[in-house]
């Protein structure tokens, strides 16, 4: 479970927690107002102008410790991460999808089959961490997001969508695309990770904006999302994969795309942040948004030490659910609704 470039897993983990973390603030907002509302350039807002890690964060955390846990063993990687999720469904989680919160709850009945028929973003938001530590081993690859989407949510396009993040990152995590790819190269791989026909479609339309130098305002109404970048993985993962593309090498301008988007712009941010991260390396990442993280127990630290624990079994490093999460979930969605009520105050 390696890579050819020893800093693509930090850069792809802490990539996606500081797009969680600068996106948060703009979660579900239209992108009218996101053009009245926000300041650029970006800078945390959530927190006295600090950031907070959301559940895109934490569940690619549970991947890491589950991955780091099972190496290579898909059975056990599926139990830990299973596990995980139950737990972590009594922190009180903000912002939990339903699709999410219902197989949460088969897992804890103790269902077998507990994804539910949703073709929500939860699957992807997760699988760029995998498509890095299997850079090298196309199979594992497939057979580890398969494994993780399965969990939660059972639609084929929510596979897709997965998929097709992970396999991106394996091959920014290989050293493949130093460069960025021709939208040609790109569609290729993404057509490959699924014959779904709304899948083929989705992946036509990336080719096309990838080609496009016009401006990604529009891109959200031309995936069929009127209201900003919809949480439906059909949705989020080609306009995270094509600002990741338009934006290659640039992580601030990934970023900064994607909250002018408006929507669910935590996870769009999450999973364009990990392309991103892995594409530029940790050095890459503006260090204001990374020193501007305040959160605990899954901290930037932890992050860097749960990176360095995929790449090297002898790294010691915890990979247990922190029971700090419980009163740290109570004070998140304390802060995250006292943020919500302040965004009912103009301008509109």
């Amino acid at each position: 479970m390696t890579t050819f470039r020893p800093e693509a897993l930090e850069g792809c983990l802490l990539g996606c927690a500081i797009g969680d973390a600068v996106g948060l603030p703009y979660e579900g907002i239209s992108q009218k107002r996101i053009k009245r509302w926000v300041r650029f350039p970006l800078r945390h807002r959530l927190l006295f102008g600090r950031g907070m890690l959301s559940d895109d964060t934490d569940h690619n955390i549970f991947v890491t410790q589950a991955l780091i846990r099972s190496r290579g063993d898909v059975a056990a990687f599926r139990r830990c991460l299973a596990w995980r999720l139950r737990l972590w469904l009594l922190c009180f989680p903000a912002g939990i999808g339903m699709a999410t919160l219902k197989s949460i709850v088969l897992l804890w009945l103790g269902f077998s089959r507990s994804g539910i028929f949703s073709a929500g973003n939860g699957p992807s938001m997760r699988s760029a961490v995998i498509g890095a530590a299997f850079a090298a081993d196309a199979g594992a690859r497939r057979l580890h997001v398969e494994a993780s989407t399965r969990l939660t949510h059972a639609d084929p396009k929510a596979l897709a969508g997965a998929l097709a993040v992970a396999e991106v990152a394996a091959r920014l995590a290989a050293g493949e695309w130093v460069t960025r790819p021709s939208p040609r190269e790109l569609a290729a791989v993404l057509r490959a990770v699924s014959s779904q026909p709304d899948w083929l479609v989705a992946v036509g339309l990336i080719e096309a904006l990838c080609a496009s130098s016009a401006s990604l305002e529009t891109a959200p109404e031309r995936f069929g999302s009127r209201n900003g970048v919809s949480g439906y993985a059909l949705h989020t993962v080609p306009f995270a994969i094509v600002a990741w593309h338009r934006h290659f090498g640039d992580y601030r301008a990934t970023i900064e795309a994607i909250v002018r988007a408006g929507g669910d712009v935590d996870t769009v941010a999450a999973i364009g942040g990990a392309l991103a991260g892995i594409t530029v390396g940790p050095s890459g990442i503006p260090p204001e948004w990374v020193e501007g993280v305040i959160d605990w127990p899954h901290s930037v630290f932890y992050i860097r030490l749960l990176a360095a624990g995929l790449a090297d079994p002898a790294a010691e490093v915890s990979a247990a659910f922190s029971p700090w999460l419980f009163p740290r979930g109570l004070f998140f969605l304390a802060v995250v609704l006292a943020h919500g009520f302040r965004r009912l105050a103009p301008p509109y």
